[in-house]
C-alpha cells in the first residue's frame, strides 16, 4: 500500500488541494516507554492487560511479533517464546500527559489542533502563506516538536479521515499526501476495516462478502443506511471521498498542577491523605488560583510496581478553599476500592474548572422562580461533569403555525 499512485504521494515541496494534516503515533503505549528508556528501542516489547482485562497480551512490538507473540496470548507464554521480551504495564497517566504536551507544542504549528487517542489533527486552512506553499516546511515544523522515538507518521489530505488513513499508509517516520481529488481512488482498494464502523457491522459486512471499501461504495446509500444506521451512512460517504468533517480544536483549559515524589512509597491510606493535604496546600498557594473556585480535581499516581492510577473527581459545587476541597476528595478516597491498588511512588494533583469566585447571598423571599444566576451556576457544573450543557429552554418561533411542533423550539441554555 505504501507505493500508491503518484497523486497520492504528492511532492512534499508542493501544496496541493488539502485541508488537514494528521500526526499518527503508532503503538503509542509502547513508544511512551521507549521515550522513557531509549535503550529499549528495537527490543521485543509486550503490553499486558490492565486491571480486570485478564493476564493476556494487549499489544506487542514488531520485534515481539517476529518471535511469535500476538495480542490475546496468555502472558505466561511470552517468555517461553521470547526470553528477551520486556513486559510492560498500562500507563494511561503518562500517555495522557504526553498527548497534552504534544497538543500544546503542535498548536504553535497550527492554531487549530484536535486530539485523538493515538493521533492529532491539524487544520491547514489559511496556512499556505505561513509555510510558503511548501508542505516540506510543515513536515519539518511538526517533526521539530514530536520526538523521533515516537516514530510519528504524517498524513495530509482533504479531510480528517483520509488524513488518518494516509498517515497509517505512510512509511515509518514518513509523510504521505493525498490531494482531495485522489481521495476515493486511494480508499477504494483498502480493506473495509479502515472505515469507522463498529465491530458487529464489520462482521455483518464480512458475512455478506464485502471486503474492500470499493465494495461498500458500490452499494446504494439507502440500503447501507437502512442496514447499518447512521454509522453506515457516514462510512458510505467516506467511501465516496466525502470527508468534510471540520476539525474541532481542543483548548488547554486553565488548571493548577502540582506533584510530589516519595522516597518511600506511600502504602497506607493515612499517608496518601497526608500527601494529598500537602499538595492541596501547595496548589491553593499558587497565584493562578487566587480568587477562583475549583470544579474538578484529577489525582494521578505512579505506583511502585510500575503501573499508574488516575481518578477524576467532580465536586457537587465549585469549591473555593483547600479545606473544602480536601474534605470532598477525602470522602471519595475513603470509598471501597477508591485508593490506588499499590504503594504510591509519585502523586500529582490537577485542579480544573477554575471559575471566578462569587459570593452567595440568599434572597429575602425563598419561594418563586430560581434566578438566572443559579441556573447559570448549575449549567457550569453540568459542563464540568459532562463536557456539555444538557439544558434547553423553549422559544416561540412560529406562533401562527397550525402545527404545534413548529410553534415552539428548544434552544440550548445560554450561559
Amino acid at each position: 500500500m505504501h507505493g500508491g499512485n503518484p497523486g497520492a504521494r504528492a511532492n512534499a515541496a508542493s501544496w496541493p488541494e488539502v485541508r488537514v494534516a494528521c500526526v499518527w503515533l503508532p503503538q503509542l503505549p509502547l513508544r511512551v516507554e521507549v521515550l522513557r528508556h531509549p535503550a529499549w528501542d528495537g527490543r521485543p516489547l509486550v503490553l499486558a492487560g490492565g486491571p480486570g482485562e485478564g493476564r493476556v497480551v494487549k499489544l506487542c512490538s514488531p520485534e515481539a511479533e517476529r518471535a511469535g507473540i500476538r495480542p490475546g496470548l496468555p502472558l505466561r507464554e511470552v517468555l517461553a517464546l521470547c526470553r528477551e521480551a520486556i513486559i510492560l504495564q498500562p500507563d494511561p497517566v503518562r500517555i495522557e500527559a504526553l498527548l497534552r504536551e504534544l497538543l500544546g507544542k503542535l498548536q504553535r504549528v497550527s492554531p487549530a489542533v484536535e486530539l485523538g487517542a493515538e493521533h492529532l489533527f491539524l487544520d491547514l486552512r489559511g496556512l499556505r502563506g505561513v509555510y510558503r506553499g511548501d508542505l516540506g516546511l510543515l513536515e519539518r515544523a511538526v517533526r521539530a516538536v514530536v520526538p523521533l522515538l515516537l516514530q510519528p507518521r504524517i498524513g495530509v489530505a482533504g479531510g480528517p479521515f483520509t488524513a488518518l488513513v494516509a498517515a497509517r499508509l505512510a512509511p515509518p517516520s514518513g509523510m504521505r499526501v493525498v490531494p482531495s481529488p485522489e481521495t476515493a481512488k486511494l480508499l477504494a482498494p483498502l480493506p473495509i476495516g479502515f472505515l469507522p464502523l463498529p465491530p458487529d457491522a464489520l462482521r455483518r459486512l464480512d458475512l455478506l462478502g464485502l471486503r474492500s471499501i470499493a465494495d461498500l461504495a458500490a452499494l446504494p446509500f439507502a440500503a447501507v443506511q437502512a442496514q447499518l444506521g447512521p454509522p453506515g451512512a457516514c462510512a458510505w460517504r467516506l467511501a465516496h471521498g466525502q470527508d468534510d468533517r471540520p476539525i474541532v480544536p481542543q483548548r488547554l483549559a486553565p488548571a493548577v498542577r502540582t506533584g510530589l515524589r516519595c522516597d518511600d512509597p506511600l502504602a497506607s491510606a493515612d499517608a496518601i491523605l497526608a500527601a494529598l493535604r500537602h499538595l492541596l496546600a501547595r496548589a491553593f498557594d499558587q497565584p493562578a488560583i487566587a480568587g477562583r473556585a475549583v470544579r474538578q480535581a484529577r489525582l494521578r499516581a505512579l505506583l511502585a510496581d510500575g503501573a499508574s492510577w488516575e481518578r477524576l473527581v467532580t465536586f457537587k459545587e465549585a469549591l473555593a478553599g483547600r479545606e473544602a476541597a480536601y474534605r470532598a476528595l477525602k470522602s471519595k478516597l475513603q470509598l471501597p476500592g477508591a485508593l490506588p491498588p499499590a504503594p504510591v511512588a509519585e502523586l500529582a494533583l490537577e485542579l480544573l474548572g477554575l471559575d471566578p469566585q462569587a459570593a452567595k447571598q440568599p434572597g429575602l423571599l425563598l419561594d418563586g422562580p430560581r434566578p438566572h444566576s443559579q441556573l447559570a451556576e448549575a449549567a457550569r457544573q453540568l459542563r464540568a461533569r459532562y463536557g456539555q450543557v444538557p439544558l434547553y429552554h423553549v422559544v416561540e418561533v412560529e406562533p401562527w403555525s397550525r402545527m404545534p411542533e413548529r410553534r415552539w423550539a428548544l434552544m440550548p441554555f445560554d450561559l
